[in-house]
């Protein structure tokens, strides 16, 4: 069962660029999210695919609204992950080479998985009727275990596994005689006796007797068993468990028609509508869990208001760096930022450390979320999100060599350029920065005006002022969006870490930095 898309959905996606993902720090954000016992992989594999299709983001947020909405239904859903991940592991490649193998320890495995398959869904089905759901994946979920746990075949499984696992579990412990050749080595196990309970020795070979039954008992470790007893014709390391093996075997021998009855009768119970639902259920769970952490911590949260109106509009208001709350900062300073066709595009200047790239960083998280159909850091959020985020953010130095570190730039602004059409967002950090000022304004008016035409989304940060000053004439070229130059507010020589719209300020700048380090006229004549 797909719960990432909508049913009928195309399932299409767009994956963001590694260089995106590092720009905006997301992999930092994912590392927070896996915290605990979650798939890192798995999700960064879901995170970095942006939904093409409007409809299958709001058939993310219902399910995202009824974790939140319905207190325990997270917990619910999260402990049946690892048994999701048990059924996987005896699925697809791995099941089709024990088709062939009869060794009891297969069966056992094989067994397993049938009762863990049948764990998981009675308890879903008893799980989801506590709950006041609304999400169409999680309505078409109980429906479909309530079916299956409501069906005979279901009764008779569960009772069947019941009477196997009890029978297995009379073997608890095994008492064993050895004899040894003269130097010590174990010559054959003479003799094997198994008891319905556990033993204690100080022998380490009477201690590992005694750990078979209760793994046989559960059945978890069937594979383990299999693997030490030479059940895929291994070698053993261990002379005594050699030894051992085939006796237990034979004890266990009588299990041996009952369980592959029970396997037989049951093999049309297809697992994998669970199985399948793995990856999209880690995907919930661990950023609904995230997303409670950052409440409880007085962080604001929203879900975005999806809908796509001729204006292709996306407007936020009050976010904030989604990097700054894993940091833990307090007093964070929120802004307001939107999108249109008529304004679409952004100059932005400001001094250093005044928050520039913070902002870039935010606005990118924030339309990456929305369109993994999950909350946003903002007071409120509503419109279409971009379809692909594309970032130019300075590189590493190291990766320049070999085309120089205008020509790396170069080279990666012309892919952003071929990549960019009217649902991209481009943000680009003080690009060609590496040159002398007038050949950067040149690179730099060249790229505004091809991406204009294009109907790119697009904030430049830059440390050209000459540029932000020229919107005027940059309106006159072809697109439908106007050029807007924006700043970082500085008043009375403090940053304060607003956005408002304004021509470049220069002199208050240079006039912040000076005061900052000390080296005014007046400053530096007191010293």
């Amino acid at each position: 069962m797909n719960i990432l898309f909508a049913e009928g959905s195309k399932c299409s996606c767009t994956q963001l660029p590694d260089e995106t993902v590092k720009d905006l720090g997301l992999d930092d954000i994912i590392v927070r999210i896996a915290l605990g016992v979650y798939d890192k992989a798995t999700l960064r594999s879901i995170m970095i695919q942006l939904p093409d299709d409007p409809e299958d983001i709001k058939f993310r947020q219902e399910i995202f609204s009824d974790m939140e909405e319905n207190e325990g239904l997270r917990e619910d859903l999260e402990e049946i992950l690892p048994k999701l991940q048990t059924m996987r592991d005896f699925a697809g490649a791995k099941r089709a080479v024990r088709d062939n193998d009869n060794a009891l320890f297969t069966l056992l495995s094989d067994l397993r998985s049938l009762s863990v398959y049948v764990e998981t869904a009675r308890f879903l089905n008893d799980h989801l009727d506590k709950y006041d759901l609304k999400s169409r994946a999680l309505l078409a979920l109980k429906a479909q275990v309530k079916e299956l746990t409501n069906a005979k075949e279901f009764a008779e499984a569960e009772e069947d596994i019941k009477t196997i696992l009890e029978d297995l579990s009379k073997v608890q412990s095994a008492l064993i005689s050895v004899n040894f050749n003269p130097d010590l080595s174990i010559s054959e196990v003479s003799a094997i006796e198994f008891l319905p309970y556990p033993t204690r020795s100080k022998y380490k070979f009477v201690q590992m007797a005694a750990l078979l039954g209760p793994i046989v008992q559960a059945g978890q470790g069937a594979q383990a068993l299999s693997r030490n007893f030479g059940g895929n014709g291994g070698k053993l390391d261990d002379p005594l468990l050699a030894a051992i093996a085939p006796k237990l075997e034979k004890h266990l021998k009588k299990h041996f028609s009952d369980i592959k009855q029970i396997l037989s009768k049951y093999t049309k119970m297809d697992s994998r509508f669970l199985t399948e639902m793995y990856e999209g259920l880690t995907f919930y769970v661990a950023l609904s869990r995230f997303a409670a952490s950052l409440k409880k911590a007085d962080y604001v949260l929203c879900m975005p208001k999806i809908f796509e109106d001729e204006d292709r509009s996306f407007v936020v208001k009050e976010l904030y760096n989604l990097r700054l709350a894993i940091l833990k900062k307090q007093d964070i300073v929120k802004n307001d930022f939107s999108f249109s066709k008529k304004e679409n595009m952004f100059i932005l200047t400001g001094p250093n450390r005044g928050g520039k790239t913070i902002i870039e960083q935010a606005i990118g998280q924030v339309s990456i979320m929305a369109s993994m159909g999950f909350f946003v850091t903002a007071t409120s959020c509503e419109g279409i999100p971009f379809r692909n985020i594309l970032t130019h953010f300075p590189i590493d130095e190291n990766l320049t060599m070999n085309y120089g570190r205008l020509g790396e730039e170069a080279k990666r602004v012309l892919s952003i350029v071929q990549k960019a059409d009217d649902r991209t967002l481009v943000l680009f950090n003080e690009t060609y920065s590496t040159t002398s000022e007038s050949d950067a304004y040149y690179l730099s008016e060249d790229l505004l005006h091809i991406l204009k035409e294009k109907g790119a989304a697009v904030i430049f940060n830059t440390h050209i002022h000459a540029l932000a000053k020229n919107v005027d004439d940059m309106n006159k070229w072809d697109g439908e969006s106007s050029v807007v130059s924006i700043v970082m507010e500085i008043v009375d020589n403090v940053n304060t870490f607003r956005l408002k719209r304004s021509p470049p300020d220069t002199t208050s700048y240079a006039k912040n930095i000076a005061l900052k380090y000390g080296v005014t006229y007046e400053q530096m004549k007191q010293k």
